[in-house]
C-alpha cells in the first residue's frame, strides 16, 4: 500500500510536465515553439531595439538552462514509469527527493534570472515578461489539447 501511495504521489506531481516534454515532440518542433514564444514574448513586451539586444541573449540562456532542468526531469519520470514496478520503497524516496530537488533548481534559476532581467528590462516589462511566459503556456496547452482532440486550433 506504501509503494502504490508513494508511486501516485511522484505521478501526480509531474503529470503536468508530459504536456512539454511530449514523447513525440522532436527538436525541430521544440525550435518552433522557442521561436514561437520568442516571437509572441517580444511582442507582448513591445520591446525596443535597444531593449532586444540586450534582453534576448539572456533570455535564450536562460531557456536554454531551464530546458536542461526540465529534459532531465523528464528523462528521469520516463525511467520512473518503465521501472516503477520494481523499485523498493528506498529507491522511490530517493527519486521522490530527486523530483523535488528539479524543482527547487528551476526555482532558483528564476530568481538568478529575475535579478538579470530586472538588469535590462524596466521593471514594468519584466513582470509583463512573466505574464507573457504564462499566457504562452496557457495558449500552447490549449492548442495542444484541441491537436489531440482533432479539433483545428483558432489562431
Amino acid at each position: 500500500m506504501k509503494h502504490i501511495k508513494i508511486i501516485s504521489i511522484i505521478t501526480i506531481i509531474f503529470t503536468a510536465t508530459q504536456i512539454f516534454a511530449q514523447a513525440g515532440m522532436n527538436a525541430q518542433k521544440r525550435k518552433e515553439i522557442r521561436e514561437m514564444q520568442l516571437k509572441f514574448i517580444t511582442k507582448k513586451l513591445q520591446l525596443t531595439d535597444k531593449e532586444k539586444k540586450s534582453f534576448l541573449p539572456v533570455y535564450n540562456q536562460y531557456s536554454n538552462e531551464r530546458e536542461k532542468i526540465f529534459a532531465e526531469k523528464h528523462k528521469t519520470m520516463r525511467n520512473f514509469k518503465q521501472n516503477s514496478l520494481n523499485m523498493t520503497d528506498e529507491e522511490l524516496l530517493k527519486l521522490a527527493d530527486k523530483f523535488v530537488n528539479f524543482d527547487i533548481r528551476a526555482a532558483q534559476l528564476n530568481k538568478q534570472y529575475n535579478e538579470k532581467f530586472k538588469q535590462v528590462l524596466p521593471p514594468l516589462k519584466v513582470i509583463l515578461l512573466y505574464q507573457a511566459e504564462n499566457e504562452f503556456k496557457k495558449n500552447l496547452i490549449k492548442k495542444m489539447k484541441q491537436q489531440q482532440k482533432g479539433i483545428s486550433p483558432s489562431k
